[in-house]
């Protein structure tokens, strides 16, 4: 046999394996809390989303391991736990892991054809090292943080201090004028191009909203009238709990008109930003909808696998507080789902999962290897069996001035589908501080700290057993230094 036609026969074998293999659509979205229709919250206007879910297998219980965009996404691309490695100290993956296999260049790796859009690794060193010339940058029609109102765009001149507009902005645009309008424009038409391809893609795309500035099309504002929002029915900190339970605002003082750190925010402020959140809610929906539409008109369904998941929970004035920065179950649990060919449709695993699990999951079902240092389970079983009864540990961080060593506070949480239970500790002595115990049986909302609780005493012991096998997996050394 000739040199020629030898390299031919495995070129083609190549290929046909390559064409046997799905697609992945990876869909993130920043800040989304899983509150949305197909969640059972019937004051959300979110179809394409819930569509998704119909045609997939929706995670009720799915929680991320840190409640900041930054760790929490380089934890889920890198399959690592953001303790590891200094990974918690929102640093990027390129200066604390570089030499980390991550997810997209996993599958680059394993024959994929990859891209991006929009918002996937948090820091855009990250995005360019990760995908160079695969990232699609759309040309910017919005000013500072996505602002495209005179009136919103001449606040950033009079926040001195932080340089940010208003918290929110309407306008009577079409959806592409905003970031995540014209990422999405970008995607589908990235989508058509690899469609024509030989070889299986991998296509990220990252929709920003509902992430702070709550700016959106007055379209979706106009889905919700303001006179019917509610307010949070949590209104104070949970009862019992330590000064280390969660951070007051956050983010959100840093932009224009809204009162300092220690001020109330008033009602029809607290209510407007409610509404501007639901708003950019529905505008992420229909970025997610055109992107099924090309999935459906490209024939792509059958051979695409698509997850969406969301970067961590968010604080809506729940508790008094905003944004996120926390080990409540409000700011670790998101919306995860996954939709996949000739698999399950409108299922549901209430399984409590992390989003480690994305990376071992994707590789699965995709007839890969997973890389040995991935420390998430695949949940090719959920998905295959989504009704069944397991028993499962999650667990989440929260680091306390994160960038200071000496004053970290770490708060460790294990959940397992009853309980969340949460030590804080000084980082660099051990000393315990605080502990926490929620009972999702009989507070859901999670109130009230029973940790003090003689009858709970047992369960303590045995959570503060499985938070020790973390607590060890913490790197103290320094080396992320």
């Amino acid at each position: 046999m000739s040199l020629i036609k030898t390299i031919l026969i495995l070129f083609v074998g190549v290929l046909s394996v390559h064409a046997d293999r799905p697609n992945v659509l990876f869909i993130a979205i920043d800040d989304l809390r899983p509150e949305l229709g197909c969640y059972g919250a019937g004051h959300i206007q979110s179809p394409h989303i819930d569509r998704l879910a119909a045609r997939g297998v929706r995670f009720s219980s799915a929680h991320v391991q840190q409640a900041i965009c930054m760790a929490s996404r380089a934890s889920i691309l890198s399959g690592l736990r953001p303790e590891k490695q200094g990974i918690y100290t929102g640093e990027s993956v390129s200066k604390l892991i570089p030499d980390v296999l991550t997810l997209n260049r996993f599958f680059e790796q394993n024959g994929y054809t990859i891209a991006s859009c929009g918002k996937i690794y948090h820091h855009g060193s990250d995005t360019k090292e990760q995908f160079g010339d695969a990232e699609m940058t759309p040309n910017k029609t919005w000013t500072g943080r996505g602002y495209v109102t005179p009136e919103a765009i001449e606040k950033i001149k009079l926040n001195t201090e932080h340089q940010r507009g208003p918290a929110y902005e309407s306008a009577d645009v079409d959806d592409t004028v905003y970031k995540d309008g014209a990422n999405t424009r970008n995607a589908v038409k990235r989508m058509a191009e690899l469609s024509q391809n030989d070889k299986p893609f991998f296509l990220a795309v990252g929709l920003s909203k509902p992430h702070l500035p709550f700016v959106a099309p007055s379209t979706y504002w106009d889905l919700y009238p303001i006179e019917t929002i509610k307010k949070p029915s949590l209104r104070t900190r949970p009862l019992n709990s330590s000064e280390y339970t969660m951070r007051t605002r956050g983010e959100l003082n840093n932009y224009y008109g809204i009162p300092y750190l220690y001020e109330d925010i008033d009602e029809d402020t607290m209510l407007t930003l409610r509404r501007a959140y639901y708003a950019c809610v529905s505008y992420a929906d229909a970025q997610v909808g055109k992107l099924l539409d090309q999935v459906e008109k490209l024939g792509l369904a059958e051979n695409t696998i698509i997850v969406l998941w969301g970067d961590h929970g968010y604080k809506l004035g729940d508790y008094g507080s905003w944004c996120k920065w926390s080990n409540m179950r409000l700011d670790t649990r998101i919306p995860l789902i996954f939709s996949v060919p000739k698999g399950m449709r409108g299922a549901v695993c209430d399984t409590p999962v992390e989003a480690l699990d994305i990376y071992p999951t994707l590789a699965a079902l995709c007839g890969l290897e997973k890389p040995a240092h991935l420390d998430g389970e695949s949940l090719t079983d959920c998905l295959e069996h989504p009704e069944s009864e397991r028993s499962r540990d999650v667990y989440s961080i929260w680091p306390h001035s994160r960038d200071k060593y000496d004053k970290t506070v770490m708060g460790y949480s294990v959940k397992d589908g009853r309980f969340n239970y949460v030590e804080w500790l000084k980082l660099s002595s051990g000393e315990l501080l605080a502990r926490e115990l929620y009972d999702h049986s009989n507070d859901p909302d999670e109130t009230i700290n029973v940790v003090d609780d003689k009858a709970n005493a047992a369960i303590v012991a045995e959570l503060a057993k499985k938070l020790a096998l973390i607590k060890d997996g913490t790197d103290h050394d320094h080396r992320f230094r």
